[in-house]
């Protein structure tokens, strides 16, 4: 019996399915033959966090042409792909399924936001390809036991730990209050900074949180201030953080502020201005290091871009060095040999630091601690953690009072 057209256009659209669905599970371990491999990038390129996203496009064009001038990786040239996300998880998902599907990339790198992340990983792990994750910091990322992810960062219970460790040894605050966005982020940087602090005798005061684009901090800094604590932990993205500490110094808040890495870029100290004055901070990279790895990226990507890179960038140019050093210590293309071979690496990356993975694929790796201070009339941020990068001595909060 015929089909009608409209049963043969069924057939024609389950046919197509059934050989994509095949492509996926039966694609080849490695990448097609040929002389170039396809790799992803998903950051936010427009939007509020467009400035983040530079940083990270320009170290991830930075890091394919330095390996292509070298001759590529075993014999290959790499051919980067770039996708928006606005860090969007609906945009994130479509840019990732064009990769896998219609460029066939080897191995994505991204994202910036933690949300995205985690809403796109599923699918890049089920296409067996590999994740290369330099700026979210969700723990949960490297938790749930994914052979082909692997961060180059600290995630967000080693930068919070660290930050709390610190605050108590060298602060010795009796009391805290906390401050953060009421979404992933915020409320667990919040819980394992709380219970850090917590554990070590310091006593929390307060608690608040404000919902993405809140622009008037006064209710919540209002009663933090009621509460009298002896330092402020803060978790936001930089536009957040400048109003913060602007909106608490015109309500007479001059406390000690801490927050996470999320604020670590020239942009926030021209948002902030003098208001970022005695703020203490994570940050994974400082231009201004004197390690060697560290300092031939900045002066690399100076010469290429013209100014200084920010944390987020050398942290995928650490990425793309994890993917060359894996490929070639595994000697193939295989993805499964190359993942393993990822896991055995020890380098010395442009963050400043040794870097090895865990067998869940996470970097350990150690944060600096940075306050933001006047050198020589302009903002910068000073290095006073770990003891072989210090560049300067910790000033209280109440010296820098006014500007």
């Amino acid at each position: 019996m015929a089909l009608g057209k409209g049963a043969l256009i069924g057939v024609v659209v389950l046919i197509v399915v059934v050989i994509a669905a095949a492509y996926l599970v039966l694609a080849p371990t490695g990448p097609a033959a040929g002389g170039t491999v396809k790799v992803g990038l998903i950051a936010p390129l427009t939007g509020g966090l467009a400035e983040h996203g530079l940083d990270m496009k320009q170290a991830a064009i930075l890091a394919v042409d330095e390996i292509n001038e070298q001759g590529g990786i075993l014999g290959k040239k790499i051919e980067l792909v770039i996708e928006d996300t606005e860090c969007n998880p609906t945009k994130a998902t479509a840019a990732v399924q064009k990769l896998l599907t219609q460029e066939n990339v080897y191995a994505i790198f991204g994202e910036y936001c933690s949300t995205v992340t985690l809403a796109v990983q599923p699918s890049i792990m089920e296409a067996e390809r590999l994740l290369f994750v330099p700026v979210s910091v969700a723990t949960k990322i490297t938790e749930q036991g994914y052979k082909y992810t692997f961060r180059t960062c600290a995630n967000q219970w080693m930068q919070t730990t660290q930050n709390a460790d610190w605050v108590v040894e060298h602060l010795k605050p009796k009391t805290a209050a906390m401050l953060g966005i009421n979404d992933d982020y915020g409320r667990e940087g919040l819980k394992i900074w709380g219970e850090r602090v917590k554990s070590k005798g310091v006593k929390i005061v307060a608690e608040e949180y404000f919902d993405k684009g809140t622009t008037d901090f006064t209710s919540q800094l209002s009663k933090i201030k009621a509460a009298d604590p002896d330092v402020i932990f803060v978790v936001a993205n930089i536009r957040d953080a400048a109003n913060i500490l602007k909106q608490a110094h015109e309500i007479g808040l001059y406390k000690q502020f801490v927050m996470l890495g999320g604020v670590t870029s020239d942009e926030f100290l021209k948002l902030a201005g003098d208001d970022a004055l005695g703020l203490v901070h994570v940050s994974y990279f400082e231009p201004t290091t004197k390690r060697k790895v560290a300092r031939e990226f900045v002066e690399k990507f100076k010469e290429r871009w013209g100014r200084f890179p920010a944390m987020y960038a050398a942290g995928v140019y650490d990425a793309f060095l994890a993917l060359k050093l894996g490929v070639e210590k595994a000697g193939t293309w295989d993805v499964d040999k190359v993942a393993d071979a990822i896991r055995s690496l020890k380098f010395e990356g442009a963050q400043g630091l040794s870097i090895y993975f865990d067998e869940k694929g996470q970097a350990q790796t150690k944060v600096l601690l940075v306050q933001v201070q006047k050198v020589n009339g302009e903002l910068q941020r000073v290095i006073l953690y770990p003891p072989e990068d210090k560049q300067g001595e910790y000033i209280p909060p109440e010296r820098f009072k006014g500007g």
